[in-house]
């Protein structure tokens, strides 16, 4: 190979690895101040699943909820906190790609002591999005929802209340109790005072983690991740 070929391909190399390194890093994490939420910080970045205002309408919503009080944030978003454990919150859509790595990993987490997640429904994503929902809020209220979570990511996904009932089921859930609360108010409840949460801390889209008083919108890094639960548990 002449001397040229040699140095063109040599360019192409470092094109290439440069294009590895520059082209897949991700933004830092830049928060800033919730102005209606003293104390909050907000951090967005790339990797968002969004909303329209059609599916907004789909959970009962023609323009969006109302913000939640600052004062009551706390208790909304952590609303498992457990002890002395930080408190982390997720605030996912089954239907939306980046939510289900970020959850994949917080299951795998979920059995560490020096955290508390708090799992919370955010359907923006159309009709089959707030069916989801409202199975996954009905297991949590049997303090299931990372088994049924799992559970459904392992069956495939066939849009039915008879079909979840058979993943609650194999995730060791009452099948029959998760039907009934799935229609029910306290669901309801739920899925409400979490938009509401989502509104507050600028969450317009989905996935978005919440360790104790950082939100963060968008698909975050493991690192990232750990990093600010160490921070929040210092």
């Amino acid at each position: 190979m002449k001397r040229r070929d040699l140095l063109a391909v040599g360019g192409l190399v470092a094109l290439a690895a440069g294009w590895q390194v520059f082209g897949v890093r991700r933004p830092g994490l830049e928060f800033r101040d919730v102005a209606v939420a003293p104390g909050w910080r907000f951090a967005a970045l790339g990797g968002v699943s969004g909303a329209s205002g059609a599916d907004l309408m789909t959970i009962g919503l023609d323009a969006g909820p109302r913000a939640l009080p600052g004062a009551d944030l706390d208790a909304v978003v952590h609303r498992d906190r457990v002890g002395g454990a930080v408190p982390v919150a997720v605030f996912s859509d089954f239907f939306c790609p980046y939510c289900r790595g970020l959850i994949g990993r917080l299951v795998a987490r979920a059995s560490a002591p020096d955290i508390a997640i708090s799992w919370h429904e955010l359907p923006l994503l159309g009709p089959q999005s707030v069916l989801v929902a409202r199975a996954a809020e009905a297991a949590g209220l049997q303090g299931g929802y990372a088994a049924f979570y799992a559970q459904m990511l392992s069956d495939g996904f066939r849009p039915s209340p008879a079909w979840m009932a058979t993943v609650a089921e194999a995730a060791g859930l009452d099948g029959a109790r998760l039907r009934r609360d799935m229609g029910g108010d306290v669901v309801a409840d739920r899925l409400l005072t979490s938009a509401r949460a989502a509104k507050t801390l600028g969450f317009i889209g989905t996935p978005g983690l919440a360790v104790g008083r950082y939100a963060v919108l968008g698909a975050l890094r493991t690192d990232q991740m750990e990093d600010l639960i160490g921070r929040v548990g210092v």
